[in-house]
Parts: C-alpha cells; structure tokens; sequence
C-alpha cells in the first residue's frame, strides 16, 4: 500500500500567515514528516509532493497544483493526502475539517471520514465535519483522495497548538490511524501512555509500547526510557527473566 503526503504549499508559496506571523508551510512540513514516519513504522510506502521547503512546480510542469498530482499519479499511490491550515478574516473560527470530492463510488469519502474521525479524537479541537469540495489536488489525482484542514492557524489559541511538537505528533498519529481505519486495520495507541522520550513517530515505538505492556521493560521514575542508551548485562538478564515470567502466565 502505497500513500502520498501532501504538505501544503512550500518554497515561495508560504500559505496563511498566523495570529502571530507563523507560516502555514512550516507546519504543513512538520506534520508531513512525523506522518511518514508513522506510516513506513507501519509498513507502508510513502512518497512525498515535498520533503523539504520548496515549490514542487517544475520546468517540465510549472503548475504547482498539477506537478503535486503528477507526483501522486506518477509513483501509482493508492491514497493521497494533502495537509494544510485553516485560516478565516474571523480569528474566533476554529476546528478541525475534511475535504473530499466524490470521484470515485464513495472511497474519498470513506478516508475522509475515518481520518477526520480519528483526528479529532487526537487533537480533541472543534468538529467541523467532513465537506465536499473541488480543490485541484483532490480531483486531478487518480487515487482516494482527502485534504485536511488540521485547525485554523488564524486563531490565536490554535496556531499556538499548531506550533507544538506534541500536538504535531497527535495531528499526524490521527491522520495515520484514519487511514488505518478506512483499510480495516488496526489503530495504534497514542504515545501518552508510553515514555516522554519515545514519541509515537519513534522507529520502535510499537516494540517499546508491546514489551512495557507486558512489563518487561520499564522507565525511570521520571518517565524516561532512554530507547538510544547502550544496555548492561543486567537489563539483559531483567527484561529476559520478566519476559520469562509473561510466557510462564500464558502457558498456564
């Protein structure tokens, strides 16, 4: 399964300027990147409109829209997802939506309501629904295609979550777990309940929250796991003899 991740805007087109002046491409990029970690974590391939601040238009293609599509339509993806801030005149508008067209007997519709679904459940901002639309990016490429508004960059209270690394991870854990949904598959477990230094966009992350589950690993008394730090002999012989403990429970 392949998904292309479209942050939105980039380069010389920044997007909406926030409350206080932060820029919608930074955080579009920032949310993009944690998604794809999340989603090679889990298996799939991912391909990126942009992985860094840049246009995407080319010599060969100068529209920007259209070169975004081409890179989803080239690489044969099978969903698309292009991430974006809301902004409004009215700084009190707020919330979380979905856009989608209906191109396709109804599987637009379905990622968008499984990822908006699961992204307010992350996030918990303001439901704003789902909403169809005739954005370019959604109707010029061949696949399911969504883009999600994450919350409105305009508003004070909300660019300021947009800003946080925390809430990034949650924006992007939501968007994953919506396409995990719409494939009938799994969600994964926000990192809240894990390490504070084992975010959810960790290569181990689904390894590390599987074994402290179980009780075979275990944090320091400050919450940390340390996943980087080289281990003794002795946290060997530990996490061996509790893992010993879990199988002797599950043969009884």
């Amino acid at each position: 399964m392949k998904v292309c991740i479209d942050p939105g805007h980039g380069g010389t087109q920044p997007g909406a300027a926030g409350y206080s002046g932060t820029l919608e491409k930074y955080i579009t990029l920032a949310v993009s990147l944690k998604l794809r970690q999340i989603l090679i974590n889990e298996g799939f391939d991912v391909v990126m409109t942009r992985d860094t601040d840049k246009d995407v238009r080319t010599a060969d293609e100068p529209n920007e829209l259209q070169a975004r599509c081409d890179v989803a339509n080239k690489a044969k993806a099978d969903l698309f997802v292009s991430i974006h801030c809301n902004a409004a005149a009215d700084n009190t508008a707020h919330g979380t939506e979905t856009w989608y067209i209906n191109k396709d007997l109804g599987r637009s519709k379905r990622l968008a309501e499984c990822i908006q679904t699961e992204l307010v459940k992350q996030i918990n901002r303001t439901n704003r629904g789902i909403k169809e639309g005739n954005y370019y990016v959604t109707r010029y490429t061949h696949m399911p295609a969504v883009l999600v508004e994450l919350a409105f960059i305009s508003n004070k209270e909300e660019e300021r979550l947009l800003k946080d690394d925390k809430f990034q991870q949650k924006c992007a854990l939501g968007i994953a777990n919506g396409i995990l949904a719409m494939l009938g598959k799994e969600t994964i477990k926000g990192g809240d309940n894990l390490f504070k230094d084992v975010p959810i966009t960790h290569w181990a992350y689904k390894d590390i929250m599987k074994l402290k589950e179980l009780g075979v690993v275990k944090g320091d008394n400050a919450g940390y796991y340390n996943p980087n730090k080289p281990v003794t002999r002795a946290e060997v012989a530990t996490m061996l003899s509790r893992l010993y403990d879990v199988l002797k429970r599950e043969i009884k």
